[in-house]
């Protein structure tokens, strides 16, 4: 499958997906800090306020700031369409990124008012974000990721819309806050808003990464429309509590989920591309997902003790972050770098280090994307592990690897570009006339 024709066109500049997937390194960094600080009272419980603090930095930080920068990156593509505002791209970043730290830092050290500011100045920027992409996801963007990505993104204001009520709530206590509604926001935020663009966006870049035709769409169609409907009926049945409600949702968004990996399945069947380190993030991801889909199924039906099904329930939510993590970091790897080469091309730079036409694989270190495979997969074992058996130690020393993920991913990525424009300047110098010693003057 090949780009539209025009889509690079109607991309924004590379300042705005990488500055959005620089935070998000940095917030992966964080994440793995903060979950390690806060280890113990993690283990304990899931609302403890340093717990609440590192799964934000967690979801917000890296996840959500990440998965925003694809967007802005890839949604002007399928649409065939640009963003309504370039500035405006740059001020949801601002907004985004500020809300992403505030509201931990809330969390852990308050001042209370800083949990509702941060939730408005976050209400403001995902309003900013929905009217910015719906230029290139409205009216006349066709296909089923477009159908999917304009479901997800209205997911996304409703999460924010739900952490506002439930921001001013601790002030205000309207409601209680029952750990079925803590549960249904933050499915709401990893299902339907972080999931579903996933899955998604699948849909898109699996057929371009790996030159696959199937014979139908079938399966990926399924599996948007599944994980759409199932969270539409999951959260309230979660919100509100009657049983069979609650499991209709989790069934849809199981055949959601059996459809998802039948589609990569299938991509993976009809390649015509060899698989590379990409598609081993994507399966081991998609490992976490089947994990997160037993552990869930165990939290609803075994008869365990409230404190047994919490660690079930924790256990369950970081299988789906490690899910989406480990996708994201895989997929920055081919998307980083095709932003970079692009650059570079523009720059006239045709070769790479060794002297051969620069490719993709110049821009980055194979070894050390395997290494943060390894590590990001150790570290996401680690603490689930810890959650399920209460052991704080294992989930420290997950967290740590984590941390270290970020960082091996940031400087491989950074390093990559530096060392092609490097070999390029030294070239350059080399191929200068020189001045011959003893010329006439």
């Amino acid at each position: 499958m090949t780009t539209p024709p025009g889509a690079l066109g109607n991309v924004p500049p590379a300042s705005v997906p990488l500055s959005y997937f620089g935070a998000a390194a940095i917030g992966l960094i964080g994440f793995g800090t903060a979950s390690m600080l806060a280890a113990d009272k993690i283990v304990a419980s899931p609302i403890y306020p340093g717990t609440l603090a590192a799964v934000h930095v967690g979801m917000l930080a890296f996840l959500t700031v990440a998965v925003l920068g694809a967007l802005h990156q890839f949604a002007p593509v399928i649409g065939q369409r640009p963003l309504r505002s370039v500035p405006a791209a740059r001020v949801s970043w601002a907004g985004i990124v500020t809300t992403a730290w505030l509201l931990p830092t809330g969390f852990a050290h308050g001042p209370e008012d800083l949990v509702p500011a941060a939730g408005l100045i976050g209400a403001a920027s995902v309003a900013l974000i929905g009217w910015n992409l719906s230029g290139p996801l409205g009216r006349g963007a066709t296909g089923l990721p477009v159908w999917g990505l304009r479901a997800s993104v209205t997911f996304l204001i409703a999460t924010v819309g739900f952490g506002v009520v439930y921001a001013f709530n601790r002030q205000t206590a309207w409601f209680p806050l029952l750990p079925q509604r803590v549960l249904a926001h933050a499915h709401l935020g990893l299902i339907g808003w972080l999931g579903l663009t996933y899955v998604s966006v699948a849909e898109k870049l699996w057929p371009m990464f790996l030159l696959s035709h199937r014979p139908s769409d079938r399966s990926g169609r399924i599996a948007v429309g599944s994980f759409a409907g199932g969270v539409v009926v999951l959260v309230p049945g979660l919100l509100f509590g009657p049983p069979l409600i609650a499991w209709a949702g989790g069934l849809l968004v199981a055949t959601g989920t059996v459809a998802h990996l039948t589609s990569l399945a299938l991509h993976v069947r009809y390649r015509r591309r060899a698989i590379e380190v990409l598609h081993a993030f994507i399966f081991v991801s998609s490992g976490f997902l089947l994990t997160a889909m037993v552990l869930a199924l165990l939290a609803a039906t075994l008869d365990i003790s409230t404190a047994a099904r919490t660690h079930l329930v924790s256990a369950e939510v970081t299988a789906l972050t490690a899910w989406l993590g480990l996708a994201i970091i895989g997929h920055v790897h081919k998307i980083i770098p095709f932003i970079g080469y692009q650059l570079l091309r523009s720059r006239g730079i045709a070769t790479g280090p060794t002297g051969r036409p620069l490719l993709f694989s110049d821009l980055y270190s194979r070894r050390l994307a395997i290494a943060a495979l390894i590590l990001g997969s150790a570290g996401s074992s680690a603490i689930i592990v810890g959650l399920l058996t209460a052991r704080s130690v294992l989930v420290m020393a997950g967290a740590l690897l984590l941390a270290v993920t970020g960082i091996i991913t940031a400087l491989n990525l950074l390093a990559g570009p530096r060392r092609v424009l490097r070999h390029a300047r030294d070239a350059h110098t080399a191929e200068s006339p020189q001045a011959t010693v003893g010329a006439p003057a």
